[in-house]
């Protein structure tokens, strides 16, 4: 697969040897983005984060970088690169909501805390989800987050996703309640907005 970049860069592309490093410490609990990403979930301990970045290693080796994926569907989890360094800076990633109908989540992790609020969470999604549209034959795709984190419900909002879901007082975070939001975008909508 080559990079794929979105609008204003953003690239997005396969893993590489050396992103394991990276990866295991950003995945370490003491980093910042886990207050956002999922915060109502456990975080990883380092022993998870030492395991995680064995098995990456492991499917580098053995794959180069893109693990093979069922069907020839589209890899699950990419990397976002520094558009100047080419570093990691986060993931983005997919999963089956439903597999019966074709019906696929979107995930995007911006972990290093200088890329936030500079519109690289924004272009990657624009990015994976154009991806996604044009190696599928998905009708729809969608992501979920929570009301605490309002740049995330935003991104969607600027790119045309729809907020489909709210599912009120259904997190939990640092003892507060807030609400889980599912953004959607149908294939139709995405391809039909303005550029």
């Amino acid at each position: 697969m080559s990079t794929v970049v979105g609008p204003p860069g953003a690239p997005l592309r396969p893993w590489r040897a050396d992103d394991v490093s990276p990866y295991r410490e950003w995945l370490r609990p003491h980093h910042d983005w886990h207050r956002w990403d999922g915060p109502y979930f456990a975080r990883p301990t380092d022993a998870e984060a030492d395991a995680a970045a064995a098995t990456l290693e492991r499917a580098i080796a053995e794959h180069g970088g893109l693990p093979p994926s069922e069907d020839g569907l589209p890899p699950r989890r990419l990397v976002i690169a520094d558009a100047v360094t080419d570093a990691l800076v986060g993931t983005v990633s997919w999963h089956w909501e439903s597999r019966e109908t074709d019906w696929a989540r979107m995930g995007v992790t911006v972990f290093d805390p200088d890329q936030r609020g500079r519109g690289v969470g924004r272009a990657a999604l624009a990015a994976w989800t154009s991806y996604l549209f044009a190696h599928t034959d998905w009708v729809r795709l969608d992501y979920s987050t929570w009301s605490g984190n309002a740049a995330m419900v935003r991104v969607g909002q600027v790119l045309g996703f729809a907020e489909e879901a709210r599912f009120r007082q259904a997190r939990v975070v640092d003892g507060v309640r807030y609400d889980s939001v599912v953004m959607g975008v149908l294939r139709d909508e995405w391809l039909a907005r303005p550029v």
